[in-house]
């Protein structure tokens, strides 16, 4: 999972929590006092005290947890020590309850106010919240697990270095499967140590010399350097040049100065430093992959009307099916398939070659003005940009997001030049950007990957919706659609 997913999963954790604690601490009060005192006391007398009162709880509830490490990574905890944790944060959320209910209720004279409804209303909201909290994690955890032995959900590692360290690292990784991490492969020029399984003799792929290399053609989320740095700082200063250049994160076992053993590399409190890697606030990836859910699903439910109207008009003008798919180079290097209305005859790929050679771009993408492989109601499509509204739906299920450097084709990936413009891979692709709005398909490549970057260093919330704002005026104009 890369770091935005990881955000945005965290925060919805983090969410979750408050609802839960908020919900089940109506329903106790409910059941305790009445609705007569809720509705009464804590909604109609002094709204304004209420109100202060109410953040001072949620903010006792989330310091509570957050205290006892209910946000940190727990891959390794077993059952009680997860059911440990949660019940110390429960307690603590409890306590914040209790004082809660004394500073609305005692003040106001909340009728029916007793002591023994008072605590069992705590007693009550204790054991709700340890039980659905536990639950919710549980089921979490074993969901998660699930869909990462079957290849989802994962974070690619290519492992720096082939001594016992690295060794035992890779080994944890591999046995344990179900934590997500897949290996990649190791990177030095030869064995340093004896003890190598059978499974890992045939992952050497290479000297340092070849990680440039490497980095350009591998699916790819970390790289981790497990070399001394005594011995190895200039090595390893270029190593996390490298991944800067291809925005790859860099990470180092914390234990820099000791080539022996494995550490605690994967220890539920980790020594892993990290050495490089792209920082996004959370709560912005958080607002941008919900902006993302709710105007691609909004967009797909509105627009269901025009896509019978447009998938009826392709079936009609040419033969073929209605949608073009095609393998798009996305985050990490990751490929997944883009959907788009189909513009083109249905054999076009098949007739790449007979205009290859009137490309009108002078990078390694394609760009005809007059392709004649488009069909009538393709040209239509193309100068609306309708034939892009399918891409809501990679947006929806998370492969693209509403702004972002624009997904490339296979082809045009592999005639990349420089390694820098692999920077772009570092962020989930767009249906817009700085490109589609300062002109499209008459900027050079070049300046098209400049763009790219230069969205990426300056990346706020505010700038994608001045992108979105901006792309509405450019697409109405159809400037640049070729």
């Amino acid at each position: 999972m890369n770091q935005q997913a990881r955000n945005f999963l965290l925060e919805g954790a983090m969410l979750a929590d408050l609802v839960l604690c908020a919900g089940v601490l109506t329903v106790s009060s409910v059941h305790d006092f009445g609705s007569h005192w809720l509705g009464g006391t804590l909604l109609v007398e002094r709204p304004l005290i209420q109100i202060v009162l109410g953040l001072m709880l949620v903010s006792g509830w989330h310091l509570s947890f957050v205290a006892v490490g209910a946000y940190r990574s727990h891959r390794l905890s077993t059952p009680p020590q997860l059911a440990m944790m949660l019940c110390k944060g429960t307690l603590i959320a409890a306590l914040c309850a209790a004082l809660w209910s004394v500073a609305h209720a005692l003040p106001f004279g909340a009728a029916g106010f007793s002591f023994s409804a008072f605590a069992l209303q705590i007693v009550d909201f204790a054991v709700l919240t340890f039980a659905l909290l536990l639950l919710s994690r549980m089921g979490a955890r074993y969901s998660t697990r699930w869909m990462r032995r079957r290849g989802r959900n994962l974070r690619f590692v290519l492992m720096v270095g082939t001594n016992s360290r690295a060794v035992a690292m890779a080994e944890f990784m591999t046995q344990h499967s179900s934590l997500g991490y897949r290996l990649t492969g190791f990177v030095d020029s030869k064995w340093h140590t004896a003890e190598v399984p059978r499974d890992f003799r045939q992952m050497l792929m290479g000297d340092l010399e070849a990680l440039p290399s490497l980095l350009r053609v591998l699916t790819l989320d970390e790289v981790v350097i497990a070399l001394p740095i005594a011995s190895f700082y200039e090595p390893i200063c270029s190593i996390i040049a490298e991944c800067r250049k291809h925005g790859i994160m860099a990470r180092c076992e914390g234990r820099l100065f000791d080539a022996q053993g494995a550490g605690s590399f994967f220890e539920p409190e980790p020594s892993l430093i990290t050495l490089h890697e792209s920082y996004r606030s959370r709560n912005s990836v958080l607002v941008k992959r919900l902006l993302d859910v709710l105007v691609s699903l909004c967009a797909l439910l509105v627009l269901t009307p025009l896509f019978v109207v447009i998938a009826a008009a392709i079936k009609v003008s040419s033969p073929g099916p209605i949608f073009f798919k095609q393998e798009r180079v996305g985050l990490g290097k990751r490929r997944f398939k883009i959907y788009k209305f189909r513009t083109m005859v249905e054999d076009a790929e098949k007739r790449m070659h007979e205009v290859a050679h009137l490309n009108e771009s002078a990078g390694p993408t394609f760009k005809l003005t007059r392709d004649p492989r488009i069909t009538r109601i393709g040209q239509l499509l193309r100068r609306t940009s309708l034939d892009e509204v399918p891409q809501f739906i990679n947006v929806l299920i998370g492969e693209m997001s509403l702004v972002g450097p624009r997904p490339l084709p296979v082809r045009d990936y592999d005639g990349f030049s420089e390694d820098w413009y692999r920077r772009r891979f570092s962020v989930k692709p767009g249906i817009t950007c700085l490109w589609q709005i300062m002109g499209r398909s008459s900027i050079a490549f070049d300046r098209w990957m400049e763009l790219d970057i230069n969205y990426i260093d300056s990346w706020s919330l505010w700038l994608d919706l001045k992108i979105l704002l901006r792309t509405i005026p450019v697409v109405l104009r159809g400037s640049g659609a070729v």
